[in-house]
Protein backbone atom coordinates (compact mmCIF):
# COMPACT_ATOMS: atom_id res chain seq x y z
CA UNK A 1 0.00 0.00 0.00
CA UNK A 2 1.29 3.51 -0.75
CA UNK A 3 2.38 5.59 2.20
CA UNK A 4 2.21 9.01 0.53
CA UNK A 5 -0.31 10.90 -1.55
CA UNK A 6 2.11 10.99 -4.51
CA UNK A 7 2.58 7.23 -4.41
CA UNK A 8 -1.16 6.66 -4.37
CA UNK A 9 -1.58 8.90 -7.44
CA UNK A 10 1.12 6.96 -9.31
CA UNK A 11 -0.52 3.60 -8.56
CA UNK A 12 -3.92 4.94 -9.62
CA UNK A 13 -2.44 6.08 -12.95
CA UNK A 14 -0.99 2.59 -13.53
CA UNK A 15 -4.16 0.75 -12.54
CA UNK A 16 -6.25 -0.89 -15.30
CA UNK A 17 -8.71 1.46 -16.99
CA UNK A 18 -11.66 1.08 -19.33
CA UNK A 19 -9.88 3.25 -21.91
CA UNK A 20 -6.14 2.66 -21.54
CA UNK A 21 -3.44 5.28 -22.02
CA UNK A 22 -1.07 5.29 -24.99
CA UNK A 23 1.48 2.48 -24.83
CA UNK A 24 5.00 3.32 -23.69
CA UNK A 25 8.10 1.48 -24.94
CA UNK A 26 11.03 0.27 -22.85
CA UNK A 27 14.35 0.34 -24.76
CA UNK A 28 17.40 -1.45 -23.35
CA UNK A 29 20.72 -2.87 -24.51
CA UNK A 30 21.81 -6.46 -24.14
CA UNK A 31 25.16 -7.73 -22.92
CA UNK A 32 26.89 -6.90 -26.21
CA UNK A 33 25.74 -4.54 -28.97
CA UNK A 34 27.24 -3.19 -32.18
CA UNK A 35 27.47 0.44 -33.27
CA UNK A 36 24.74 -0.21 -35.84
CA UNK A 37 22.37 -1.41 -33.11
CA UNK A 38 23.23 1.57 -30.89
CA UNK A 39 22.47 4.04 -33.69
CA UNK A 40 19.15 2.35 -34.40
CA UNK A 41 18.12 2.48 -30.73
CA UNK A 42 19.03 6.18 -30.57
CA UNK A 43 16.90 7.00 -33.61
CA UNK A 44 14.06 4.85 -32.29
CA UNK A 45 14.04 6.93 -29.09
CA UNK A 46 13.61 10.08 -31.19
CA UNK A 47 10.72 8.54 -33.12
CA UNK A 48 8.91 7.23 -30.04
CA UNK A 49 9.49 10.28 -27.83
CA UNK A 50 7.88 11.11 -25.42
CA UNK A 51 6.31 7.62 -25.01
CA UNK A 52 9.63 5.92 -24.35
CA UNK A 53 11.73 4.80 -21.37
CA UNK A 54 15.38 3.89 -21.91
CA UNK A 55 17.78 2.06 -19.60
CA UNK A 56 21.26 3.56 -19.67
CA UNK A 57 23.40 0.55 -18.73
CA UNK A 58 23.85 -2.79 -20.46
CA UNK A 59 21.92 -5.77 -19.15
CA UNK A 60 22.91 -9.41 -19.89
CA UNK A 61 19.43 -10.50 -20.99
CA UNK A 62 18.37 -13.16 -23.50
CA UNK A 63 14.66 -12.57 -24.21
CA UNK A 64 13.99 -15.99 -25.79
CA UNK A 65 15.47 -17.80 -22.77
CA UNK A 66 14.61 -15.71 -19.71
CA UNK A 67 12.19 -12.78 -19.69
CA UNK A 68 11.87 -12.17 -15.95
CA UNK A 69 14.13 -9.08 -15.91
CA UNK A 70 12.30 -7.45 -18.83
CA UNK A 71 8.89 -8.10 -17.28
CA UNK A 72 10.10 -6.60 -13.99
CA UNK A 73 11.44 -3.44 -15.69
CA UNK A 74 8.28 -3.04 -17.77
CA UNK A 75 6.18 -3.21 -14.62
CA UNK A 76 8.46 -0.69 -12.89
CA UNK A 77 8.30 1.89 -15.71
CA UNK A 78 4.69 1.10 -16.73
CA UNK A 79 5.57 -0.03 -20.29
CA UNK A 80 3.70 -2.59 -22.35
CA UNK A 81 6.19 -2.68 -25.28
CA UNK A 82 9.91 -3.42 -25.18
CA UNK A 83 12.84 -3.32 -27.62
CA UNK A 84 16.14 -5.10 -26.89
CA UNK A 85 19.32 -4.57 -28.93
CA UNK A 86 21.77 -7.50 -29.18
CA UNK A 87 24.76 -8.56 -31.28
CA UNK A 88 26.50 -11.91 -31.61
CA UNK A 89 28.38 -13.91 -34.21
CA UNK A 90 25.43 -16.23 -34.75
CA UNK A 91 22.83 -13.43 -34.92
CA UNK A 92 24.53 -10.14 -35.84
CA UNK A 93 22.77 -6.78 -35.41
CA UNK A 94 19.79 -8.33 -33.65
CA UNK A 95 16.66 -6.46 -32.52
CA UNK A 96 13.99 -8.14 -30.36
CA UNK A 97 10.60 -6.45 -30.04
CA UNK A 98 7.68 -7.68 -27.96
CA UNK A 99 4.62 -6.67 -25.98
CA UNK A 100 3.10 -7.63 -22.67
CA UNK A 101 -0.46 -8.19 -21.54
CA UNK A 102 -1.39 -8.20 -17.87
CA UNK A 103 2.31 -8.27 -16.93
CA UNK A 104 3.04 -11.39 -19.03
CA UNK A 105 4.56 -11.86 -22.47
CA UNK A 106 2.03 -11.87 -25.31
CA UNK A 107 4.19 -12.13 -28.44
CA UNK A 108 7.80 -11.46 -29.44
CA UNK A 109 9.69 -11.08 -32.74
CA UNK A 110 13.38 -11.17 -33.60
CA UNK A 111 14.58 -8.95 -36.44
CA UNK A 112 18.03 -8.69 -38.00
CA UNK A 113 19.24 -5.39 -39.46
CA UNK A 114 20.51 -5.83 -43.04
CA UNK A 115 20.67 -2.17 -44.12
CA UNK A 116 20.47 0.98 -42.05
CA UNK A 117 20.56 4.73 -42.75
CA UNK A 118 20.22 6.98 -39.74
CA UNK A 119 18.56 10.35 -39.30
CA UNK A 120 20.65 13.14 -40.87
CA UNK A 121 21.99 15.83 -38.58
CA UNK A 122 20.24 18.67 -40.41
CA UNK A 123 16.87 16.89 -40.37
CA UNK A 124 14.10 18.78 -38.52
CA UNK A 125 12.91 17.18 -35.31
CA UNK A 126 9.70 15.14 -35.29
CA UNK A 127 9.52 14.47 -31.56
CA UNK A 128 5.94 14.40 -30.28
CA UNK A 129 4.33 14.60 -33.74
CA UNK A 130 1.79 11.91 -34.61
CA UNK A 131 2.83 10.03 -37.76
CA UNK A 132 0.74 8.49 -40.49
CA UNK A 133 1.28 4.69 -40.62
CA UNK A 134 1.11 2.85 -43.96
CA UNK A 135 1.40 -0.96 -44.20
CA UNK A 136 2.23 -2.29 -47.67
CA UNK A 137 2.22 -5.90 -48.77
CA UNK A 138 -0.26 -8.75 -48.94
CA UNK A 139 1.77 -10.78 -46.43
CA UNK A 140 0.40 -8.65 -43.59
CA UNK A 141 -3.05 -10.15 -44.22
CA UNK A 142 -2.16 -13.79 -44.92
CA UNK A 143 -0.13 -15.50 -42.20
CA UNK A 144 -0.98 -15.31 -38.51
CA UNK A 145 2.46 -14.13 -37.39
CA UNK A 146 2.45 -11.29 -39.91
CA UNK A 147 -1.03 -10.18 -38.82
CA UNK A 148 0.14 -10.08 -35.19
CA UNK A 149 3.27 -8.17 -36.19
CA UNK A 150 1.12 -5.56 -37.89
CA UNK A 151 -1.11 -5.21 -34.83
CA UNK A 152 1.98 -4.69 -32.66
CA UNK A 153 3.49 -1.99 -34.88
CA UNK A 154 0.20 -0.16 -35.37
CA UNK A 155 -0.50 2.68 -32.97
CA UNK A 156 -3.76 3.94 -31.46
CA UNK A 157 -6.68 4.58 -33.79
CA UNK A 158 -8.09 8.12 -33.76
CA UNK A 159 -11.50 9.33 -34.91
CA UNK A 160 -10.28 12.35 -36.85
CA UNK A 161 -7.07 14.14 -37.78
CA UNK A 162 -6.06 17.66 -38.72
CA UNK A 163 -4.57 17.36 -42.19
CA UNK A 164 -2.24 20.32 -41.73
CA UNK A 165 -0.81 18.78 -38.54
CA UNK A 166 0.41 15.53 -40.20
CA UNK A 167 4.12 16.18 -40.71
CA UNK A 168 5.59 12.76 -41.49
CA UNK A 169 4.62 9.19 -42.35
CA UNK A 170 6.08 5.80 -41.53
CA UNK A 171 5.80 3.13 -44.21
CA UNK A 172 6.30 -0.52 -43.28
CA UNK A 173 6.49 -2.81 -46.30
CA UNK A 174 6.87 -6.57 -46.46
CA UNK A 175 8.50 -7.14 -49.82
CA UNK A 176 8.79 -10.94 -49.57
CA UNK A 177 8.62 -13.71 -47.01
CA UNK A 178 10.58 -12.55 -43.98
CA UNK A 179 11.81 -9.25 -45.49
CA UNK A 180 10.51 -6.08 -43.81
CA UNK A 181 11.41 -2.52 -44.86
CA UNK A 182 10.91 0.57 -42.70
CA UNK A 183 10.90 4.04 -44.27
CA UNK A 184 10.26 7.38 -42.57
CA UNK A 185 9.38 10.27 -44.87
CA UNK A 186 8.56 13.91 -44.23
CA UNK A 187 5.48 15.46 -45.83
CA UNK A 188 6.22 18.78 -47.55
CA UNK A 189 3.64 21.20 -48.94
CA UNK A 190 4.90 23.49 -51.69
CA UNK A 191 3.02 26.07 -53.77
CA UNK A 192 2.02 24.91 -57.23
CA UNK A 193 4.18 26.42 -59.95
CA UNK A 194 2.48 27.63 -63.10
CA UNK A 195 3.44 25.63 -66.22
CA UNK A 196 5.38 27.29 -69.00
CA UNK A 197 3.57 28.74 -71.99
CA UNK A 198 5.07 26.25 -74.47
CA UNK A 199 4.45 23.24 -72.21
CA UNK A 200 1.87 20.74 -73.53
CA UNK A 201 -1.42 20.60 -71.70
CA UNK A 202 -1.87 17.38 -69.71
CA UNK A 203 -4.85 16.13 -67.80
CA UNK A 204 -3.89 16.31 -64.15
CA UNK A 205 -5.87 16.04 -60.96
CA UNK A 206 -7.02 19.14 -59.16
CA UNK A 207 -4.34 20.45 -56.78
CA UNK A 208 -4.77 20.43 -53.05
CA UNK A 209 -5.63 23.68 -51.34
CA UNK A 210 -4.77 25.04 -47.93
CA UNK A 211 -7.47 26.44 -45.61
CA UNK A 212 -6.55 29.87 -47.00
CA UNK A 213 -7.34 28.66 -50.54
CA UNK A 214 -3.77 28.57 -51.94
CA UNK A 215 -3.07 25.58 -54.25
CA UNK A 216 -0.19 23.37 -53.08
CA UNK A 217 1.45 20.12 -54.15
CA UNK A 218 2.42 17.24 -51.88
CA UNK A 219 6.00 15.94 -51.81
CA UNK A 220 7.66 13.21 -49.74
CA UNK A 221 11.27 13.49 -48.60
CA UNK A 222 13.32 10.81 -46.85
CA UNK A 223 14.02 12.01 -43.34
CA UNK A 224 15.34 8.75 -41.90
CA UNK A 225 15.77 6.28 -40.47
CA UNK A 226 15.62 3.75 -43.33
CA UNK A 227 15.99 0.12 -42.25
CA UNK A 228 15.74 -3.27 -43.92
CA UNK A 229 14.97 -6.13 -41.53
CA UNK A 230 15.10 -9.90 -41.77
CA UNK A 231 12.49 -11.75 -39.72
CA UNK A 232 14.13 -14.44 -37.58
CA UNK A 233 12.67 -16.19 -34.51
CA UNK A 234 9.06 -15.69 -33.43
CA UNK A 235 7.22 -16.40 -30.17
CA UNK A 236 3.44 -16.40 -30.71
CA UNK A 237 0.70 -16.70 -28.05
CA UNK A 238 -1.94 -19.39 -27.85
CA UNK A 239 -5.43 -18.80 -29.23
CA UNK A 240 -6.91 -18.57 -25.73
CA UNK A 241 -4.34 -16.00 -24.61
CA UNK A 242 -4.80 -13.94 -27.79
CA UNK A 243 -8.56 -13.96 -27.32
CA UNK A 244 -8.24 -12.92 -23.67
CA UNK A 245 -5.95 -10.02 -24.63
CA UNK A 246 -8.51 -8.71 -27.14
CA UNK A 247 -11.45 -8.90 -24.76
CA UNK A 248 -13.48 -5.69 -24.79
CA UNK A 249 -14.97 -4.45 -21.49
CA UNK A 250 -18.77 -4.30 -21.49
CA UNK A 251 -18.71 -0.58 -20.63
CA UNK A 252 -17.23 0.30 -24.04
CA UNK A 253 -19.55 -1.83 -26.14
CA UNK A 254 -22.11 0.04 -28.17
CA UNK A 255 -25.61 -1.01 -27.18
CA UNK A 256 -27.91 -1.86 -30.04
CA UNK A 257 -30.69 0.65 -30.44
CA UNK A 258 -34.01 -1.18 -30.43
CA UNK A 259 -37.09 0.56 -31.72
CA UNK A 260 -39.99 0.17 -29.33
CA UNK A 261 -43.71 0.70 -29.91
CA UNK A 262 -43.24 0.88 -33.68
CA UNK A 263 -44.26 -1.46 -36.43
CA UNK A 264 -44.98 -1.44 -40.14
CA UNK A 265 -48.36 -2.56 -41.37
CA UNK A 266 -49.16 -4.53 -44.53
CA UNK A 267 -49.32 -1.33 -46.59
CA UNK A 268 -45.80 -0.26 -45.63
CA UNK A 269 -46.85 2.55 -43.31
CA UNK A 270 -44.94 3.06 -40.10
CA UNK A 271 -47.23 3.10 -37.08
CA UNK A 272 -46.18 4.13 -33.59
CA UNK A 273 -47.81 3.97 -30.20
CA UNK A 274 -47.69 7.01 -27.92
CA UNK A 275 -48.05 6.58 -24.18
CA UNK A 276 -49.78 9.49 -22.48
CA UNK A 277 -48.74 10.66 -19.04
CA UNK A 278 -50.72 10.35 -15.84
CA UNK A 279 -54.19 11.96 -15.86
CA UNK A 280 -54.62 15.28 -14.12
CA UNK A 281 -55.55 15.26 -10.47
CA UNK A 282 -58.49 17.60 -11.01
CA UNK A 283 -60.45 14.80 -12.65
CA UNK A 284 -60.01 12.69 -9.51
CA UNK A 285 -61.13 15.52 -7.20
CA UNK A 286 -63.60 14.06 -4.76
CA UNK A 287 -66.39 16.13 -3.26
CA UNK A 288 -65.19 18.25 -0.35
CA UNK A 289 -61.44 18.03 -1.19
CA UNK A 290 -59.45 21.21 -1.65
CA UNK A 291 -57.63 22.15 -4.86
CA UNK A 292 -54.25 21.93 -3.11
CA UNK A 293 -54.93 18.37 -2.01
CA UNK A 294 -55.91 17.36 -5.54
CA UNK A 295 -52.81 18.87 -7.22
CA UNK A 296 -50.14 17.93 -4.70
CA UNK A 297 -51.66 14.86 -3.10
CA UNK A 298 -50.80 16.29 0.32
CA UNK A 299 -53.51 16.82 2.85
CA UNK A 300 -53.09 19.37 5.61
CA UNK A 301 -52.74 17.90 9.02
CA UNK A 302 -54.39 19.24 12.12
CA UNK A 303 -51.39 20.93 13.70
CA UNK A 304 -50.60 22.65 10.36
CA UNK A 305 -54.07 24.15 10.28
CA UNK A 306 -53.83 25.17 13.90
CA UNK A 307 -50.40 26.70 13.44
CA UNK A 308 -51.47 28.67 10.44
CA UNK A 309 -54.66 29.91 12.13
CA UNK A 310 -52.72 31.00 15.24
CA UNK A 311 -50.20 32.88 13.08
CA UNK A 312 -52.98 34.62 11.20
CA UNK A 313 -54.59 35.57 14.53
CA UNK A 314 -51.37 37.12 15.80
CA UNK A 315 -50.93 39.08 12.59
CA UNK A 316 -54.50 40.37 12.79
CA UNK A 317 -54.00 41.50 16.41
CA UNK A 318 -50.74 43.21 15.55
CA UNK A 319 -52.28 45.04 12.61
CA UNK A 320 -55.09 46.53 14.74
CA UNK A 321 -54.23 50.06 16.05
CA UNK A 322 -53.89 50.49 19.82
CA UNK A 323 -56.85 52.28 21.52
CA UNK A 324 -56.28 55.93 22.37
CA UNK A 325 -56.27 56.93 26.05
CA UNK A 326 -58.30 59.93 27.11
CA UNK A 327 -57.17 62.32 29.80
CA UNK A 328 -59.63 62.70 32.66
CA UNK A 329 -59.97 66.33 33.78
CA UNK A 330 -59.05 66.96 37.38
Amino acid sequence: KPKTHKGRKILEARAPKIVENDKSTLILKGGHTSQLVNDFLNDLCLLKSPLVQRLKWRNPVLPFEDLSFIEKMCQKYDCSLFVVGLHSKKRPHNIVIGRLHDGELLDMYELGIKMYEGIPQNSPGISGAKPLLIFSGECFEEERKHVMLKSMLAGPTVDGIRSVGVEHLIQIAMMSEGKVALRVRRICLRPVQKPAVDAPELEVAKPLRTPAGMPVELNLEDSGPCVDFELRRVNLPSDEKWKRAHRVPPETRMAKKTTKNRHIDVFGSRIGRVHVGKPEKLEQLRPGASLRTALTGHRKRGFERRGRSSKEGKKSHESEPAPKRRKIPA
